[in-house]
C-alpha cells in the first residue's frame, strides 16, 4: 500500500514532487540508434527511457523528503500513475476499484471532457476526486469529470530539441512543453517530462451526483 503524506493539513498527491527530489541536467548528445540518430544522454542508462523509447528527464526519487511542492509533478510518478492507472493522489490502483472504467477530473476549459481528449492527468479514485476539487486551487475554480472506459497511451509532453544544434526548439504561444505522439518522428528529439494519455469511451459525470463509494455499475 502506498504511504500517504500530509502537509499543512492537506494530503500530498502521490505525483507531487518534493524539495528533496532534484531534477538533474546531464549532458545531451546526438546518439546512433535503431531507426536513426536521436537525442540521448552522454552517460545514458536503460532507466533513462520508457518502454516506447522516449528519453525522460532525470529526477531523484525521495518522496517524503523535505517539503512537498503541490504545484510541481514528479516525472516518474506521474508516468507510473498515468500508465498503470494509479490514483494521482493516493496511489491506489484504480483498476482494482473499478476495472471497467476510471474517473478523470480535469480543469474546466468551457467544455466537458470529450472523446479523444488528451491529458497529462492520471485518474483519481472517487474519494480523492472529491477532496481534490475542494483543496486543489486549479480544480476548485472549476472542473469537469468523466468516466473513461479506455484511457490509452498516446505520447509525452516535453521539450523538443533541434537535431542539428541540440538546442530547445521554440514553441508557439509560449507553451512550456510540446505534446508529441509516440509515432511522431519528433519523439526521437524530445526530452519527456509528462506522459500523455488519450481518453476513449468518455461519459461525462457530475461529481456531486456520484455516490461516495466505488461505482456499482455502468451509467
Amino acid at each position: 500500500m502506498t504511504r500517504t503524506y500530509t502537509q499543512q493539513g492537506l494530503t500530498v498527491p502521490y505525483i507531487a514532487a518534493w524539495s528533496g527530489e532534484r531534477v538533474h541536467a546531464p549532458t545531451l548528445e546526438r546518439r546512433a540508434a535503431r531507426g536513426g540518430p536521436c537525442l540521448g544522454y552522454a552517460d545514458e542508462s536503460p532507466y533513462d527511457r520508457d518502454e516506447y523509447g522516449a528519453l525522460w528527464v532525470r529526477q531523484s526519487i525521495a518522496r517524503g523528503r523535505g517539503r512537498a511542492n503541490f504545484a510541481t509533478v514528479h516525472a516518474l510518478r506521474q508516468r507510473q500513475a498515468a500508465v498503470r492507472l494509479l490514483c494521482q493522489v493516493c496511489g491506489t490502483d484504480t483498476l482494482a476499484i473499478s476495472p471497467d472504467r476510471q474517473l478523470f477530473v480535469l480543469r474546466d476549459t468551457g467544455q466537458p471532457v470529450t472523446e479523444g481528449e488528451r491529458t497529462t492527468a492520471p485518474p483519481l479514485c472517487l474519494p480523492c476526486a472529491q477532496a481534490s476539487v475542494r483543496d486543489c486551487p486549479h480544480l476548485r475554480t472549476g472542473h469537469v469529470a468523466a468516466w473513461v472506459s479506455l484511457p490509452q497511451v498516446w505520447g509525452v509532453a516535453g521539450i523538443v530539441y533541434d537535431p542539428k544544434t541540440l538546442r530547445p526548439a521554440p514553441l508557439p504561444g509560449n507553451r512550456p512543453m510540446a505534446e508529441i505522439a509516440y509515432d511522431n518522428p519528433h519523439i526521437r528529439w524530445t526530452l519527456a517530462s509528462r506522459h500523455v494519455s488519450v481518453l476513449h469511451g468518455v461519459t461525462p459525470v457530475e461529481l456531486d451526483e456520484l455516490a461516495a463509494g466505488p461505482p456499482s455499475g455502468r451509467p
